[in-house]
């Protein structure tokens, strides 16, 4: 590790601990069996846990053990967390605000999207909106140790943005060859075993929690660390740990011609999925597991660590991720659509008060956690009025009645992407509706314009759909070419785009697949990575049912019954009650340019359907 001079340029399933008849019941918990905080009644410290890519449906945190130890089996484990976009900038920013996607204005990766990344977070006012910033005005003392958010880069680094104390920022991201900002001062990274990148962010995480003991403000510490991203490197230490681990082969893994015709066209139109990719998403799988064991190894150091400082009791731990994954799902990989399996998450939680080692099926999202954080802390809101979620404290707490009726919390949420791609878009999707009259648009002079005749310009429909009507050609292309996405033709990568794709891990990736005898061609079809086409959707629960909706750019719909159908292989939009369909349209229609409080859905007007 070394420090290097700084440049002025600025740029931009889920886990069933057993059947429930073993589980305690969390509505009326046994004596002890509540985590109750031991002494004065001192503000609660807390710990957030966001992992990267970790879905909720795949079983990722089932290889798990310390996660399953103390944090499953000592609190709850939260089944239905939905994530708002399915993509690592645009939730992370939902997380850090407590803000819709279509609020915070920011919906891509940044570079060379000028629709998202740290520059597009800023220049929408997004850093002075963070619950961060409210807990450190309250007398916390802050920490944020891993990620932040896509294109926050080495030339950013010098920047420490307001409501943190201390600051560990990755900035050219990787598992190992990676740098870091260090309060503002470049750190690099090189591939040795200690450079490897979970491991210094536990370190970090521990020297943070060490200075607590000289300290009499309670905390709140974000730690994010890179795993369990492509190119899933493990330590040296993990490799092989799980070796022969594959895909659970699900309905919705390399889906049937009869129901792939009956999703959106581009996606109807992919082809099944070879032996030779099935094996390379197998190693991805198994490799991805692997590092999630160092992630179980920081969770571990961050216990043992509360323990010695005398804060285990008193603090509260979050562990979820910022979106989810496919991997043959649907015939696809990677993460951006409306899918379970990229939209529902992993969500465990224990601490003062929360009932151990129970499952609850109340559906939170992560525009919930900046108020849940706030409220944990007893710090009074500033922006409450533009915060879009609701606090789950009174959960944690042990509400009776929230607890006895899921319903009372909420009985649906939006899930979003307001842009044909997520990653090279210069406009949002014709799907947008205009903001109602006297709202602030978050995406002023980003909207495609029209016609005078009212018809789109072929450059708007070009923009819209030629990423999907060329998804399968790309991908020949690729083959073809031998390149496995996102490394690209590198002639045409910025030294930005550069900073975040990993490329040196990729390459190291590569040749530790080829080492397991995977195909070149099954390596690259297993690592694509887009779902290039917007959606609206809505997620429901409670006595309506579990519902997926979503509407497609297109004039196409897509409608699940996740009650009967979990894997969402059987679209029903074309055989459903239209009293139904109306019920969810209306109040999608409702969710796609909600403010405030307004976002939150606690019941369905369902007229004439039963």
């Amino acid at each position: 590790m070394k420090a290097v001079p700084m440049r002025p340029a600025l740029l931009a399933a889920l886990l069933l601990l057993g059947s429930a008849a073993a589980l305690p019941n969390p509505l009326h918990p046994e004596p002890g069996s509540l985590n109750v905080p031991q002494g004065s009644r001192r503000r609660p410290n807390i710990v957030q846990f966001v992992t990267d890519d970790q879905d909720g449906v795949m079983g990722g945190d089932w290889h798990m053990p310390i996660l399953r130890k103390y944090l499953a089996e000592e609190g709850a484990n939260f089944t239905q967390y939905i994530t708002d976009f399915a993509l690592c900038c645009p939730s992370r920013t939902t997380i850090l605000t407590g803000q819709c996607a279509h609020n915070t204005g920011v919906v891509g990766v940044g570079v060379p999207n000028v629709l998202g990344g740290f520059t597009r977070f800023n220049e929408m006012g997004m850093e002075h909106k963070t619950a961060p910033l409210a807990l450190q005005a309250a007398g916390y003392r802050t920490g944020l140790i891993g990620k932040y958010l896509n294109g926050y880069w080495s030339e950013t680094a010098h920047h420490v943005p307001p409501g943190w104390e201390r600051w560990f920022a990755i900035a050219n991201i990787d598992y190992y060859n990676w740098t870091a900002s260090d309060q503002g001062k470049l750190l690099e990274f090189g591939d040795k075993d200690e450079d490897y990148s979970t491991d210094v962010l536990t370190t970090k995480a521990i020297e943070f929690l060490d200075r607590q003991k000289n300290e009499d403000r309670p905390f709140f510490l974000y730690l994010a660390p890179y795993a369990t991203h492509m190119p899933h490197l493990p330590p040296r230490r993990h490799i092989g740990k799980y070796a022969g681990l594959k895909v659970p082969r699900v309905p919705s893994f390399n889906e049937s011609d009869e129901h792939i015709a009956k999703k959106v066209t581009f996606v109807r139109n992919l082809p099944h999925i070879s032996e030779e990719t099935a094996a390379a998403y197998d190693h991805r799988y198994q490799t991805r597991a692997e590092t999630l064991l160092a992630v179980d190894d920081m969770i571990e150091a961050v216990v043992q660590k509360l323990k010695e400082i005398r804060e285990w009791d008193n603090t509260y731990i979050l562990y979820t991720a910022d979106n989810g994954y496919k991997m043959g799902h649907h015939r696809l990989s990677g993460k951006l659509s409306g899918y379970e399996n990229d939209i529902r998450l992993p969500f465990y939680v224990r601490g003062p008060g929360v009932p151990r080692g129970v499952q609850l099926s109340h559906l939170i999202s992560n525009i919930d956690l900046a108020s849940t954080w706030l409220e944990l802390a007893g710090v009074e809101d500033p922006l409450a009025h533009e915060r879009n979620g609701i606090s789950f404290a009174p959960l944690l707490r042990g509400d009776r009645d929230l607890l006895e009726d899921p319903d009372l919390h909420r009985v649906g949420v939006l899930v979003e992407k307001p842009v044909p791609t997520g990653i090279f878009d210069t406009k949002v999707s014709i799907l947008v509706p205009d903001v109602p009259f006297g709202l602030k648009d978050p995406f002023k002079g980003l909207r495609p314009e029209r016609l005078p005749n009212g018809s789109w310009p072929w450059q708007v429909l070009e923009a819209e759909f030629g990423e999907a009507n060329r998804f399968n050609q790309q991908v020949d292309e690729q083959v073809r070419k031998g390149i496995a996405l996102p490394i690209g033709d590198e002639a045409w990568l910025t030294p930005e785009m550069k900073a975040q794709l990993s490329l040196a891990g990729l390459r190291r990736y590569m040749d530790l697949a080829r080492a397991q005898g995977l195909t070149e061609e099954g390596i690259i079809r297993a690592s694509e990575n887009l779902f290039p086409i917007a959606y609206y959707g809505l997620r429901t629960a409670g006595k309506l049912g579990r519902y997926k909706y979503l509407e497609y750019p297109n004039g196409q719909f897509e409608l699940y019954d996740l009650d009967k159908d979990p894997h969402e292989v059987n679209n029903i939009f074309g055989e459903s009650p239209p009293e139904l369909i109306a019920t969810l349209a209306r109040t999608l229609n409702l969710l796609k340019t909600c403010r405030g409080a307004t976002c939150t859905i606690k019941s369905f007007s369902v007229l004439g359907w039963d």
